[in-house]
């Protein structure tokens, strides 16, 4: 069973997780700030590489922004390149540094 879950850690370190039956396969490190979520690092295990899961974090994340009323900021190499390949997805929740 797959799932995401957003985790928010005591010292500031907050990050959605996938797992795929109670395994970590990928993660995404975010910050958030008053109005807006820093989309930063992401990683998926090199054995699930090629599966999805890149793109699966991001739409969890893109969801819970729009739920939330956040503008997402892309500072990840790969969440900036799936925001600038389709504008028209996400245009309306990036956000500018």
């Amino acid at each position: 069973m797959e799932t995401i879950d957003l985790h928010e850690g005591q010292s500031g370190i907050t990050f959605f997780s996938l797992k795929i039956d109670e395994r970590e396969v990928g993660r995404m490190m975010v910050h958030m700030l008053p109005g807006i979520l820093r989309a930063g690092h992401t990683s998926v295990d090199i054995s699930q590489r090629r599966s999805g899961y890149g793109q699966k974090l991001i739409d969890a994340v893109v969801a819970y922004a729009r739920k939330n009323e956040l503008k997402v900021i892309p500072d990840c190499g790969f969440v900036a390149m799936v925001f600038n390949k389709y504008p028209e997805v996400y245009g309306d929740i990036r956000g500018t540094r």
